[in-house]
């Protein structure tokens, strides 16, 4: 089996894995190995090892293979501990299992991933808890954990050392050869595991200087380098993505219906230039609807297995950065030949759907086609024309385009209804939209918008998703689907508790709690001043959505069948879709194909899928806080209005109203009073003269520092007395870096998740 196409080498894995665990205690040689998976090339199936051991699935030992769990070893991840023992994270989740004496970690260090063997009748204590732990001993360093590290330069005793710019590194590294550099810089360490001491701080040499903080394009770069987000393409892609024509050949129209005369328009953000889909809308004398969804055809010209493909499905997603696209397809295929530009032919596969007045679809059909858009519209320019009082100006400038807008806009509210009929969670939180400079400075934050028009693209994307997915778990063959789980008891217990203290009271029983109970949360909270507080709370108790090769259903849509087959240029998971859908209308049956392994391999893609997701939403976030912390730099000393998002017992996290970013109240300033914590009512209550800070208060509060390396903000009550002079204050480095249960996200940043 060699690795030719997505998933295959997941494949491989797992079958490796299988393989090794029948073997139990005997375990194979490498050439035992290479014989029964001769297919496969030596390199492919020995990376798939290596991978396996890693992930603490399987372990090389005296030149044989076995599966860890059949031996009497453990795996998991060195925490460091100050007198230069350690912990080892062995457990489910990362709990700690195992106390590790320095004598024993054979050359492992924080953050490495290890293969342990318990020490039988031994114990140590874990520091802070007391808790006696049974000892272990690192038997081998499977994975480091710090290769290569990005972060700023400090000088300290005409020395260099790197500070991380995950602050939830707590690492030593003295950068002991490199360029020159300025207290600051932002640079790539290449640590030195070699050369490092045991008990001294890393050693590390600068790979790369990427600039200052407030140079133009460091901060992207940054994040891109920390999140290890791909660059430019590798020749080979990008010389196959040239080869293809500026346009479709007459050739390409061949067994497709020419839908070129219809009405057709795109709708999207005024800075898009990736245009997947374009609609269009018509009304039947009996008051249906007849849409017609038109999707991007990438997979008319992204062959599976083609270089193409394989550099798509590694990224498995578009990034965005308010300035600039990270794009999944080079950019002659991504705003070129794949883009529903107007007035130009493009291939598209739709999706036709027969809607009644009531929202219920009667009937639903699929064909490949060739598409002209008519028409490439904004949001905001399909708002205002739904809006215009001067009907007769509108006609005279956008014709039949008005028509077909003012049906879809019918169309739009009938599917709401229906919507909110099924009980699906509308989630509408604020996001300011950033404003930047020439140089990528941000500048300003704009309120975003979610006008009828955004509702409309939406309503129309979510009825194709769903028809497309029960099409294809109709025809019961191996697919991908979007997913989304019910919340678990333990969310919906911290949400019930919280929303006591706003006078709102869940139902006692959570069992089987249907997403209607939520959504009524959601509106009865609609328009107060709490709206974006509890739609944050109600987000943070849902599961995270995922793509799995099942229909599980999505609870917050309070859909039975869903998946994700509209945006094909931006998600890999899309493309996927319109290869089995292909499949399936030119009656390539899922009998014809070996379904338990295809079923397999899609599983393994839609885990490596929803893992590049998760990816690109925190390399977002982080760029966008980044960004925000340094517009909020020069506003030190300015009193603002925020909310209280977060309790804990070290202070209070106040997310600032007009620009969607939380800093910390520390409560080691908070001293007209001794604050104590009370967890169960989410608030901080003074001993002496009992005044409170409780979840979702309303707060006027003062910037009184702000770290735009490490990107924190460090706030004050207004009116609180300055006596920074008096005491000082510590920088914001020095507060704790996470945050727990009593706020509506587990950090901060921005809350919006894909359905």
């Amino acid at each position: 089996m060699s690795i030719r196409i997505p998933g295959q080498a997941e494949l491989l894995r797992d079958d490796l894995a299988q393989t090794l665990t029948l073997e139990g205690r005997r375990g194979l040689s490498q050439a035992e190995i290479a014989h029964r998976f001769e297919a496969a090339r030596d390199e492919d199936y020995l990376a798939a090892l290596r991978s396996l051991e890693r992930d603490g699935q399987a372990v090389e030992w005296n030149n044989r293979w076995y599966a860890l769990a059949t031996t009497e070893w453990c795996a998991g991840e060195l925490q460091g501990l100050a007198a230069g023992d350690a912990l080892l994270r062995s457990g489910e989740g990362g709990e700690v299992g195992y106390f590790v004496p320095r004598r024993y970690l054979n050359g492992g260090r924080p953050g490495d991933q290890v293969i342990a063997k318990p020490l039988r009748g031994k114990q140590g204590k874990a520091p802070r808890s007391g808790q006696r732990l049974p000892e272990a001993g690192v038997v081998k360093v499977v994975g480091r954990g710090f290769d290569r590290i990005v972060g700023t330069v400090e000088s300290r005793r005409d020395k260099r050392y790197l500070l991380p710019f995950d602050r939830r590194l707590k690492l030593e590294v003295e950068i002991v050869e490199g360029p020159a550099t300025e207290p600051g810089d932002f640079v790539i360490v290449a640590v030195d595991h070699q050369g490092s001491s045991r008990l001294g701080p890393l050693l590390g040499n600068i790979e790369r200087v990427l600039g200052g903080v407030g140079e133009p394009g460091v901060d992207a770069e940054v994040v891109c380098q920390h999140f290890e987000l791909p660059g430019p393409f590798p020749s080979p892609v990008d010389a196959q993505a040239s080869a293809f024509p500026p346009d479709p050949s007459k050739a390409d129209f061949a067994g497709r219906r020419d839908l070129r005369s219809e009405l057709t328009v795109t709708i999207d953000g005024a800075s898009a230039k990736d245009f997947d889909d374009a609609i269009s809308v018509n009304k039947r004398a009996d008051g249906s609807f007849d849409l017609a969804v038109h999707i991007a055809d990438v997979a008319h010209y992204v062959e599976e297995g083609s270089a193409l493909d394989l550099e798509a499905y590694e990224r498995g997603t578009s990034v965005y950065f308010a300035d600039q696209v990270l794009p999944m397809l080079p950019e002659g295929l991504s705003n070129g030949l794949c883009s529903l530009r107007p007035n130009v032919p493009r291939l598209v596969q739709s999706v036709f759907l027969h809607i009644g007045a009531d929202g219920k679809v009667r009937s639903r059909e699929f064909a490949d086609a060739v598409i002209e858009s008519k028409r490439r519209l904004t949001y905001m320019e399909v708002s205002a024309v739904l809006e215009r009082a001067d009907r007769e100006a509108a006609i005279e400038k956008y014709g039949d385009v008005l028509a077909m807008l003012d049906r879809a806009a019918d169309l739009t509210r009938v599917l709401l209804a229906k919507r909110a009929e099924r009980g699906s969670i509308d989630f509408d939180l604020p996001v300011g939209d950033l404003l930047l400079d020439d140089e990528g400075i941000a500048v300003g934050v704009k309120p975003s918008e979610r006008t009828l028009a955004h509702r409309m693209v939406e309503e129309f994307m979510l009825a194709a998703n769903e028809a497309v997915a029960a099409e294809l778990f109709s025809h019961d063959g191996p697919a991908m689907y979007r997913v989304h789980d019910a919340p678990k008891a333990q969310r919906l217990n911290e949400l019930r508790e919280i929303l006591l203290g706003l006078d709102y009271e869940m139902p006692e029983d959570l069992e089987g709690l249907h997403p209607s109970v939520l959504q009524k949360v959601m509106t009865t909270f609609a328009g107060r001043d709490e709206e974006p507080f509890v739609a944050a709370l109600v987000l943070r108790s849902m599961q995270r959505a995922r793509y799995e090769n099942e229909d599980l259903g999505h609870y917050a849509l309070s859909k039975r069948h869903y998946t994700h087959f509209t945006s094909p240029i931006r998600r890999y998971p899309d493309l996927v879709v319109h290869r089995k859908l292909r499949a399936l209308r030119a009656g390539k049956s899922a009998e014809s194909k070996p379904a338990a392994s295809e079923s397999a391999r899609l599983a393994a893609m839609a885990a490596h899928c929803s893992d590049r997701e998760r990816r690109s939403e925190r390399a977002e976030r982080e760029l966008r806080r980044w960004r925000l912390v340094r517009l909020l730099a020069d506003r030190v000393g300015e009193t603002l209005w925020g909310r209280v998002t977060g309790v804990e017992p070290f202070g209070l996290f106040v997310e600032l109203e007009d620009f969607f970013v939380d800093g910390l109240v520390a409560v080691r300033d908070l001293d007209d009073d001794f604050y104590e914590y009370d967890p169960a009512a989410h608030k901080l209550e003074g001993k002496r003269h009992h005044r409170s800070f409780r979840l979702a208060d309303r707060l006027e509060v003062k910037i009184k520092e702000v770290d735009p390396i490490r990107r924190l903000i460090d706030l004050v009550p207004a009116g609180q007395p300055d006596r920074s002079k008096a005491k000082p204050s510590s920088s914001p480095s020095s507060r704790p870096s996470g945050r727990a249960g009593s706020g509506p996200r587990g950090r901060q940043g921005r809350r919006r998740r894909q359905r």
